[in-house]
């Protein structure tokens, strides 16, 4: 009987284990969109203040 309890306790450990990983890899996914789209945002501000550059140079 002991050997039983001692299954039941692995696998409700690894379904834990499994849960926690699931939440952990969500939000690991939502921050690591927030940081592209900051990133992104970054270099689109370069982008334009280098054709801003460039528009003046012309002129």
């Amino acid at each position: 009987m002991s050997g039983f309890n001692i299954a039941d306790l692995i696998y409700q450990l690894f379904c834990l284990v499994f849960l926690i990983l699931i939440i952990v890899g969500a939000i690991s996914l939502f921050r690591s969109i927030k940081h592209r789209k900051t990133r992104l945002d970054i270099m689109e501000k370069k982008m334009d203040d280098l054709h801003e550059l460039i528009k003046r140079g012309k002129n």
